[in-house]
C-alpha cells in the first residue's frame, strides 16, 4: 500500500483475516489463488513505544518469514534477521527471511520499496508496444519466458496456456520475436478508495537491454493505468538492477527498503 493508506483500520483489517485464508479486497494475490497462503503471525507481533515489528509467514515454496519494521529509530538489521531465523525455525519453514523497513536507511538493503504517482505526464503514446493477445508473434512469448528465467513470466505463460485471463500483457517485438514484456496489468480500489495499479512482471531479454525497450514498456503500462484512472502504484526493485535505475529516472519515490537474508 502507499504510505498514506497505512492506518490503524488497515492494520486491524489485516489482523482480522490472519490464518483465515481470506483475502482483503485489494490484495494483489487474489489474482493467483483461491485462498491466502501468507498471513500475519499475530502472536509474534512486537509493539512498543519505540517500534513495531509485524512478522508474516508465507508458505510458498519452502516457506519464508517476512518482518515489517516500523520505528522512530533505524532498524537493527542483524537483530531482525536473527528474529526472522528464530520464527522460521519455530514455524518449520525455510531458513531464509526478509526484512522490510520504512526509513531513510539504505545500507544492507537488497531492494527498494517504491511508489509511482500518476499524473498527466502519463498521458502519452508509446510506439512499438503491442498487446500480447493481438501480437502476430505471440507464439514466441513462451521462448521469451524460458530465456528470461525465474522472472514470473514462465508462471504467467503457463496460466495463459491453461486459459486463465489475468489482464493484458504488453510486449516489445524485435526481429519477429517478443523481447520484452510487462504484465498482467490490472487496477483495484485501495483501502482509501483510490485506484491502485497492481504490481506486474517486467523484464527485457538480456540481448536487447539498453535499447529503450524497458522504458517504452514502462511508459506504456503507466499510460494504460492512467486511462483507467489509476492514481498510485507500489512496487519493489532490486538494488543495482536496470529496473531500479529506470524507476529512479522516471521519478518514483523510495519509501522503504528490503533485506533478503
Amino acid at each position: 500500500m502507499p504510505p498514506e493508506a497505512v492506518c490503524a483500520e488497515l492494520f486491524d483489517a489485516v489482523l482480522d483475516v490472519a490464518h483465515s485464508g481470506r483475502f482483503l479486497p485489494f490484495d494483489k494475490d487474489r489474482r493467483w489463488a483461491a485462498t491466502k497462503d501468507e498471513w500475519v503471525l499475530v502472536g509474534d507481533i512486537v509493539h512498543t513505544a519505540a517500534e513495531t515489528i509485524v512478522p508474516a509467514l508465507s508458505t510458498r515454496g519452502g516457506g519464508l518469514v517476512k518482518l515489517y519494521y516500523y520505528g522512530a529509530t533505524e532498524p537493527d538489521l542483524p537483530e531482525l534477521v536473527c528474529l526472522g531465523e528464530r520464527l522460521a525455525k519455530c514455524h518449520s519453514v525455510g531458513a531464509g527471511n526478509r526484512v522490510i523497513w520504512f526509513s531513510d536507511r539504505s545500507d544492507g538493503a537488497s531492494g527498494r520499496v517504491m511508489v509511482k504517482r500518476f499524473s498527466s505526464a502519463d498521458d502519452r503514446l508509446c510506439n512499438g508496444i503491442q498487446v500480447l493477445a493481438d501480437c502476430p508473434v505471440a507464439d514466441t512469448f513462451g521462448a521469451f519466458a524460458d530465456e528470461i528465467g525465474p522472472e514470473g513470466f514462465q508462471f504467467l505463460y503457463q496460466r495463459m496456456k491453461s486459459g486463465q485471463r489475468d489482464g493484458p500483457t504488453l510486449v516489445s517485438v524485435v526481429d519477429d520475436r517478443v523481447v520484452g514484456a510487462v504484465g498482467p496489468l490490472s487496477t483495484v480500489a485501495g483501502p482509501d478508495g483510490r485506484t491502485i495499479q497492481q504490481p506486474a512482471y517486467f523484464a527485457v531479454h538480456p540481448a536487447y537491454r539498453g535499447l529503450g525497450h524497458g522504458r517504452n514498456l514502462w511508459r506504456a503500462s503507466m499510460s494504460w493505468g492512467r486511462t483507467r484512472e489509476a492514481e498510485v502504484k507500489v512496487l519493489q526493485a532490486s538494488r543495482g538492477s536496470a529496473a531500479e535505475g529506470l524507476y529512479v529516472s522516471e521519478g518514483l519515490e523510495t519509501y522503504g527498503y528490503v533485506c533478503q537474508a
